[in-house]
């Protein structure tokens, strides 16, 4: 399928999915299930475009409980909206609660002002989980996961340009960044 094909089918499948269950998240009692996002601090904004986003774990109306997913704003033009696996609507979500996958603010925030290329991708972020520099962390990533390591135990350290050589060499560990995993909700805020 090729992008502009993607890019069609996402379109249906939101329209089609906000027609029956809206863009507005709000739990059983009718309160904005945005301002629990809030209230909890899940909120990241991000720079490039300028948005505010939630990356979080969520329960949908009729599955079970997901994790990674990432909320963003249904003013988002869909080319912008990152990989993922499934699509859902602020409508569909329950309840929603903190990711295990997800990395600090301030990790998220380098991912997203992380800069360069090599070997024509995107240079990725190396960073330290348990004092040990070895990780990479692709840009602008909001979840990251390798063998048993999850977001939260990357180390509060600034992360550091990988060495070409080492990266060349395989001397670093590619930690996943879930996408082929990750639910996007759409909702207003």
């Amino acid at each position: 399928m090729s992008r502009v094909e993607q890019m069609q089918q996402v379109r249906a499948d939101m329209a089609e999915l906000s027609a029956k269950f809206g863009l507005a998240m709000k739990d059983a009692k009718g309160e904005s299930l945005i301002q629990k996002a809030i209230d909890l601090k899940l909120s990241r904004t991000i720079l490039s475009p300028p948005k505010t986003i939630f990356p979080c774990a969520a329960e949908l109306k009729g599955t079970s409980y997901l994790d990674p997913c990432l909320i963003v704003p249904a003013s988002l033009p869909v080319e912008l909206m990152p990989r993922h696996k499934s699509i859902a609507v602020g409508g569909q979500v329950q309840s929603i609660a903190r990711s295990m996958y997800a990395m600090s603010p301030y990790m998220i925030e380098e991912a997203a002002r992380a800069q360069g290329f090599w070997d024509g991708k995107p240079l990725p972020m190396l960073v330290s989980v348990h004092g040990n520099y070895k990780y990479l962390v692709q840009q602008k990533s909001y979840f990251f996961k390798y063998e048993d390591f999850v977001g939260s135990d990357i180390d509060q350290l600034s992360p550091v340009e990988p060495d070409l050589m080492s990266l060349k060499l395989k001397r670093y560990y590619w930690g996943d960044d879930l996408s082929s995993e990750l639910t996007l909700i759409v909702a207003e805020y």
